[in-house]
């Protein structure tokens, strides 16, 4: 399933209404001609790039000619704007249409044509516009070019007066529609057929997408704004020049996007700003200028081959990193009398391979509970079973690395079910706790599973909730659970403050005075432990965890909630146990994804019958 939240719940809401606000104040605080011409320029050049990552970039088609079309967008301006007498006004959309016109006419030929011959032909058929603009000189002036162009005005008053303030803002409008009419189109259906046909042609195909349809219409709206733009560069310079057909622009507009990072949306938006912006500020060098812009791009595609964008998300992920680790020293700090209130334990800290790891131990001489929790949550979540079983048990629960008050651990080794399951084994050797029954929450479940299944540490009894069992990954895994967002949330590296609402209610409770400090431990959570998650899935040898459950040498139960939003009941309904208690898996009326926190009396009860009639206790 593909997750595409609507935009106002993402974490880019917040940067681009800064980066709104700034670039409608800018002109207000610059006053003067040159730096407003700048900004003109850069919305110009992000347009063309922005639009022509969509082929490029989405769709994997190597179109060179794309600034072609920006070029017939300028003369198609100057020809129906001066020529015609039409108004600049309809001139420039027009323009737009004229652009996609030609881009239509340009894919038929490219339709059956892969890799390097598409580039051929592009280019050549960039070089047939450019001779029949040149050839008909009574038409487009021919290598003299069109100039005095209409200007844009409105009501009389010119754009060009007062520092240009009207091109300004209709570049700024203009580039604001370009970008929200391609994050559209990449989140459409066609969008997806789009990118389909760039990383599975032939798979995408069986699935019914149509290459011709959707090759016409990415070259079609990229053209179109790539047209626009160059109706309005037309209508700002005042000068059709066959110029624009030339390398020195295409130079320009490639390098932005290579540099922004093809693939991305915002990475040519971005770069735009730096290149044009960088070029002005070493203007003054002469030819060292070109030198320094090039080497500065070779050093960008060499360090980070996915452009400006790939540097960002890595600050980004620097950034969370930093925060989460922060958050957890903290709350080790200020609310631990808190959380030992709650559990009603002392919480200590063990050293491990993955890191410090937080545990809360009731201790004593009794029999080992060990209590495992799931993704993005933390050892609180099991404060009932705290309650209900310290005097009978050594209860025993501590926060995965990167969760809870635990530290951060190195993403590559420690954030997997069997990096979490040297962890447990540690832990209990540490604490010298042996033969423990487990209970094993979503992803604890699989840390469960994976450390019976190792039979390093002698388990007594497992008991898993909210967890699909799984044997071949990843094909088990997409059978076990229900494809909504909330469950793809699930390994999200960045989440929204709505993203983790919607994540934490469905995962553990509504926000309640209850549930309030696991819907904290979230956002607490280091994003990089639920990326890994998925992205290191292959780490785990599911196949032994299911050779262990069809033996049925250890005593085993699946207690779920009927109303778990994430589990596919069926499948693991009909899932081939060798020996699970009662012979099938047990509900929890009105449980949810957790019910031993939110039905915690019906839960315990049934788990008491389970530690009474399976593991004898």
């Amino acid at each position: 399933m593909r997750y595409d939240p609507p935009f106002h719940k993402t974490n880019g809401l917040v940067p681009i209404i800064v980066v709104a606000i700034g670039l409608i104040l800018f002109p207000f605080v610059f006053t003067d001609t040159f730096s407003r011409h700048l900004l003109v320029l850069v919305f110009v050049y992000a347009m063309v790039a922005v639009s022509w990552d969509l082929t490029l970039g989405f769709g994997g088609l190597v179109n060179f000619a794309h600034v072609a079309m920006f070029a017939c967008g300028i003369y198609a301006y100057a020809i129906l704007a001066k020529t015609l007498g039409v108004s600049p006004w309809l001139a420039i959309p027009a323009a737009g249409v004229v652009a996609m016109i030609l881009a239509v006419a340009i894919t038929l030929p490219i339709l059956r044509l892969d890799g390097i011959y598409v580039i051929l032909v592009t280019l050549a058929f960039s070089q047939l516009l450019y001779q029949v603009v040149i050839s008909q000189s009574d038409l487009t002036g021919g290598t003299v070019g069109m100039v005095t162009l209409p200007s844009l005005k409105l009501f009389g008053y010119k754009f060009i007066k007062d520092g240009k303030i009207g091109y300004y803002f209709t570049g700024l409008l203009l580039l604001a529609a370009s970008v929200t009419v391609i994050y559209w189109v990449i989140r459409s259906r066609i969008g997806r057929a789009i990118v389909a046909l760039r990383d599975h042609k032939y798979y995408a195909q069986s699935r019914g997408v149509s290459e011709a349809r959707t090759r016409i219409y990415a070259m079609a709206i990229s053209a179109f704004i790539s047209g626009v733009a160059g109706g309005f560069y037309g209508s700002y310079v005042r000068v059709a020049s066959p110029d624009a057909f030339g390398i020195g622009f295409l130079t320009i507009v490639l390098s932005i996007l290579l540099v922004g990072g093809v693939g991305s949306l915002w990475g040519p938006v971005i770069a735009a700003f730096v290149i044009t912006l960088l070029a002005e500020s070493l203007a003054n060098l002469g030819p060292w200028r070109e030198i320094l812009i090039a080497i500065l791009i070779i050093l960008i595609m060499v360090f980070y081959p996915g452009g400006l964008w790939a540097a960002v998300q890595e600050l980004r992920e620097i950034v969370d990193v930093r925060r989460s680790a922060l958050t957890a020293w903290f709350n080790r700090r200020r609310y631990k009398g808190r959380r030992q209130e709650l559990l009603n334990v002392e919480e200590k800290y063990i050293e491990t391979d993955h890191g410090t790891i937080a545990v809360a131990d009731s201790g004593g001489d009794k029999p080992v509970l060990l209590c495992l929790h799931g993704n993005s949550s933390s050892k609180e979540v099991f404060q009932y079973q705290f309650e209900s079983y310290r005097d009978r048990f050594r209860v025993i629960a501590y926060d995965l690395p990167g969760h809870g008050v635990s530290t951060n651990a190195d993403p590559e080794t420690s954030y997997n079910v069997a990096a979490y399951a040297d962890a447990a084994e540690q832990i209990l050797e540490q604490l010298e706790a042996s033969e423990p029954i487990v209970i094993g929450w979503s992803l604890g479940g699989y840390v469960g599973l994976e450390l019976a299944a190792r039979a390093n540490v002698k388990v007594r009894g497992l008991v898993i909730t909210g967890t699909s069992p799984l044997n071949i990954v990843p094909d088990d895994f997409g059978a076990g659970y229900n494809a909504d967002s909330h469950m793809i949330l699930a390994g999200k590296h960045f989440l929204s403050p709505t993203e983790t609402k919607n994540f934490v209610t469905s995962a553990v409770a509504p926000l309640t005075e209850e549930s309030a400090y696991l819907h904290k431990a979230m956002p607490r959570t280091d994003g990089r432990a639920r990326l890994y998650m998925i992205t290191k899935i292959n780490v785990t040898d599911w196949p032994r965890q299911a050779r262990m459950l069809r033996e049925g040498k250890i005593p085993f139960a699946i207690m779920n909630g009927p109303e778990d939003p994430f589990l596919n009941h069926q499948y693991i309904a009909d899932w081939p146990y060798g020996n699970i208690w009662t012979g099938k898996p047990n509900d929890i009326p009105g449980g949810l994804h957790t019910p031993f926190f939110n039905k915690p009396k019906e839960f315990n009860a049934e788990f008491d019958r389970f530690l009474k009639e399976a593991c004898g206790f």
